[in-house]
């Protein structure tokens, strides 16, 4: 699995951590499903997706030897033997949608719920499980 994770990082640069899922296949949405494709050679499938501006996601089943590109990336779901992910340039849009600051009608949704509940620790030193 972490060889799996490095092929990955190598071949597509750029790409968040869980952009890709292993063990897991995305249905419906079909914009093109190419059969034949290699059975290891999911970073092809992944290339073909980046390749695409309509590809939002892509599957790959090394057991059918198909590569499937999704036109929106719906949710995964468990599938052994099938990779899945998301196309870079959506992997991008919400990698930045993450890291960007909250906009003023944001923050006013946010303080119209309340203050949120706090997710810290009870004791000052920071530690979830002091020693007693």
């Amino acid at each position: 699995m972490i060889i799996a994770a490095l092929i990955a990082s190598l071949a597509l640069p750029g790409l968040p951590p869980g952009a890709i899922l292993h063990g897991e296949e995305r249905r419906g949405a079909v914009l093109m499903r190419v059969d034949g494709a290699a059975r290891h050679d999911w970073q092809a499938c992944a290339q073909a997706c980046a390749s695409l501006t309509a590809c939002q996601a892509w599957t790959h089943h090394a057991y059918h030897a198909r590569c499937t590109l999704h036109a929106a990336s719906l949710t995964p779901r468990p599938f052994p033997g099938a990779v899945t992910g998301l196309s870079p340039s959506l992997a991008a849009r919400i990698d930045g949608a993450v890291e960007r600051e909250l906009s003023a009608r944001e923050l006013d949704a946010v303080r119209a719920l309340g203050a949120p509940r706090s997710t810290r620790p009870a004791d000052p030193s920071g530690q979830l499980f002091p020693e007693r």
